[in-house]
């Protein structure tokens, strides 16, 4: 539009404003748009702060950009009319703005010409809309410290995943929200405590916290048995596998049979082709004991590696301090060796001196002598040759001395560079000395459980007890095997995993049922169950009014299970952290703008004394939770901070970029260890994997990729669909998980082979 007609329409709009304008019923909002966006107080660009009338009348690097009474030459509309050179909003702005429509700009002007008077911001209550049935991505995904269970968050639904039997098991919903959601808007972020018990989820100005509640057992006796295996087929698998059957069961498709054997192992068999599937051992407490030598072996091997590398690194500094001491000893030498001559160089000088002034002297007296004490021309002449000498003679002795000070200083020099090299070398052999004992430590440590490790895998396949019951559940994903000694367990039958166990006495003779909610019950003198689905429920809302300015996009328990963070904040303007005591959903601390934009990660080191976060302000902080006070500020990135992950040994934080960068920083030293680059995307999160220095991350570039903190990658899943989101990783690595727009959430195993992939139910 030209300027005279929009001026013409600026004239002509000027009577249906004559109403009295409310700034932030009828400014506010287009100026938010298109405008406060660049200029607030954390991008405060040219200066100028348009978040309130006060501040535009105050302006910036050009002045005033309003002058109340005056919307003509007022530079904020002048800007909008694109006059004077000056065009607000620019062109091609990143952030998105568009010039101001006519009616907006005679608005502007009005309200200008009206005195700029501020008014009261109305908070007035936000409205969700249901979702779109095709808006449904996967921004966040969790998983339990076990790896047992997985939780993702899609739309304003949860869904948790069984990783044991890999299937769905439970849809989490607030009983309050509509359509089986657990918020009314997008889950934003998730995390299970450390025990697996809670599940924390963050929405738009609130969190939930979920428990767990184990299901109900089944109180009456069985009444029936699943049809058992014809007798030709176990006869058949007995001769295949040249096992002895003690029981059986046939699933309910009668695609496989399970048999409890003499060996005290219980397999699953392919009916079609009498092969076994999978055989079934161990317990929940033999398993998690095993997982806790895994995690201890590959602790170990960590901290050997750290050690060793501190002792390379020591090493190299002893080296250049040999070359150091060495130079520091040939100076001590040489020095020593020219000293005597530059002593010997001091007495010949002295005595010139000497000999010299008494020359002096001997002249000044004959001309004392004299009468009137007037000298001669000769005379004056012999005073002023000796003076000269003098002064020659003084100048070689002042030289002389000045030699000898500055070799005896080189000489001390040398000393205490020697000293100082030598007490450094001291300090460097006890620091290799205390490394080598860590790395011994470590390596005892790491040899005793390997040892233990490889016993309990052995004790696996040694009869301690006899299956002399056996059933499948109805989807036959699971399978419940009783005992002689008493004990009912039931494994995955996808993955081997122990799944629950339960004991009593011994029982010579049993019948197993799987009951419609997918417990096992086993009959006997009393009446045993286990295996039925756990149920998750609402525990607490925390919603106060204000407490949370927008989406609450970061939740993260303390490794106790005691508090628990949250990171949000207002877009732009500040970066929000708030803990709560995790039973009882009350405040314990809050941390006020601790960004300059919205907090987007957050994570606790594993002492629990360290909170690390990371923001839109590209900043990524470390900050002591005891004081608040802040311990490093890392400056790596040049976009938002998306993730962040301390290591198990607490030695190394690692932070995900949106200029498609992942950083790992040396925490002892409080520096950039690493640069690791290689995504054409986003990096939106990433995590650890167990006690390894290996971090899974999820991209924008549709990858999945594990890397090293050195940066070197371990393996990509590559070309997936669609934008990921998030990812995590089982403790030993066994299984990886990722989701992303596409709403499916991907399982791998640690080889990177796709295992299954979860839609939306």
């Amino acid at each position: 539009m030209k300027l005279i007609p929009l001026i013409a329409f600026l004239c002509a709009s000027m009577p249906a404003l004559a109403v009295d304008l409310d700034y932030y019923r009828d400014v506010y909002p287009f100026l938010k748009a298109n405008c406060i966006s660049c200029h607030n107080k954390t991008t405060t660009k040219a200066d100028l702060n348009m978040e309130t009338p006060e501040l535009m009348i105050k302006g910036g690097e050009s002045g005033p950009s309003i002058i109340p009474g005056n919307g003509a030459e007022s530079l904020l509309v002048m800007a909008s009319l694109h006059t004077k050179d000056m065009e607000m909003p620019p062109p091609n702005n990143k952030s998105g703005a568009v010039n101001l429509i006519p009616e907006q700009i005679a608005t502007l002007k009005a309200w200008i010409d009206q005195g700029a008077k501020s008014s009261v911001l109305v908070e007035r209550a936000i409205v969700l809309q249901a979702f779109s049935a095709s808006i449904d991505p996967i921004y966040s995904v969790a998983m339990t410290k076990d790896g047992r269970y997985v939780a993702c968050g899609r739309s304003n639904h949860i869904y948790v995943y069984d990783m044991a039997t890999r299937q769905f098991i439970a849809q989490i919903s607030d009983p309050s929200e509509k359509n089986g959601a657990a918020h009314r808007a997008l889950v934003q972020s998730l995390a299970f405590s450390p025990d697996g018990t809670r599940l924390a989820s963050g929405s738009f100005r609130e969190v939930k916290i979920w428990k767990l509640a184990e299901g109900k057992p089944v109180a009456s006796a069985a009444k029936s048995v699943s049809s058992p295996a014809s007798a030709d087929l176990i006869k058949k698998i007995a001769t295949t596998g040249k096992v002895v059957v003690l029981s059986s069961a046939m699933s309910a498709d009668g695609k496989q049979v399970v048999t409890g054997c003499e060996d005290g192992s219980v397999r699953v068999w392919d009916t079609a082709t009498s092969k076994p599937v999978i055989e079934l051992r161990g317990s929940v407490v033999a398993a998690k004991k095993m997982a806790e030598l895994d995690w201890t072996i590959a602790a170990q091997t960590l901290e050997q590696a750290f050690q060793k590398g501190e002792i390379t690194r020591i090493e190299a500094q002893d080296k250049a301090l040999d070359i150091l001491l060495g130079k520091a000893k040939e100076a001590i030498v040489a020095m020593n060796k020219v000293l005597p001559e530059k002593q010997k160089a001091v007495p010949p000088t002295t005595e010139a001196k000497t000999a010299a002034q008494k020359a002096v002297d001997e002249v000044t007296a004959k001309i004392k002598a004299l009468p009137g004490g007037k000298p001669d021309a000769a005379l004056e002449n012999q005073l002023k040759a000796a003076q000269e000498k003098l002064i020659t003679t003084k100048m070689t002795e002042v030289s002389a001395l000045a030699a000898v000070s500055a070799t005896q200083s080189n000489v001390k020099d040398a000393e205490d560079d020697l000293k100082r090299i030598t007490d450094s070398k001291a300090v460097n052999a006890k620091a290799i000395a205390a490394a080598n004992a860590a790395v011994a430590a470590a390596k005892t440590l790491q040899d005793k459980a390997t040892t233990e490790l490889a016993a309990a895998k052995l004790a696996l396949t040694k009869t301690t007890a006899k299956p002399i019951a056996v059933s499948f559940s109805g989807d036959a994903l699971r399978v419940a095997s009783m005992f002689d000694d008493g004990s009912l367990r039931v494994w995955g039958t996808v993955t081997g995993t122990p799944i629950e166990e339960s004991t009593g006495s011994a029982a010579v003779s049993t019948t197993i049922t799987s009951s419609p909610d997918g417990s096992f019950v086993a009959s006997k003198s009393v009446t045993q169950s286990a295996g039925s689905s756990p149920r998750w429920g609402l525990e607490r809302k925390i919603d106060q009014k204000g407490l949370f300015a927008d989406r609450v996009n970061a939740v993260r328990f303390s490794p106790d299970g005691k508090t628990l963070a949250t990171g949000g904040g207002e877009l732009s303007r500040s970066g929000d952290i708030i803990f709560f005591d995790a039973s009882n959903g009350k405040v314990t601390q809050t941390w006020k703008e601790k960004h300059s934009d919205t907090v987007l990660c957050l994570d606790f080191s594993p002492d629990g004394k360290r909170l690390a976060s990371g923001g839109a302000d590209k900043i990524a902080r470390v900050t002591e939770i005891a004081t608040g006070k802040q311990l490093n500020l890392f400056e790596g990135h040049t976009h938002h901070v998306m993730g962040v992950a301390f290591r198990s040994d607490g030695r190394v934080l690692a932070t995900a970029g949106a200029e498609g960068t992942v950083v790992s920083w040396d925490m002892i030293i409080g520096e950039r260890k690493r640069k690791i680059e290689g995504w054409t995307k986003e990096v939106t999160s990433l995590q650890f994997i167990g006690a390894t220095n290996q971090i899974v991350t999820s991209a924008g570039d549709n990858r999945i990729r594990i890397v090293t903190d050195d940066g070197t990658e371990v393996r990509a899943m590559a070309n997936l669909p669609d934008y990921m989101q998030a990812a995590v990783s089982a403790p030993n690595g066994s299984a990886i998980i990722g989701g992303g727009e596409d709403s499916i959430l991907r399982v791998w195993d640690g080889a990177g082979k796709e295992l299954v992939a979860f839609g939306a139910k």
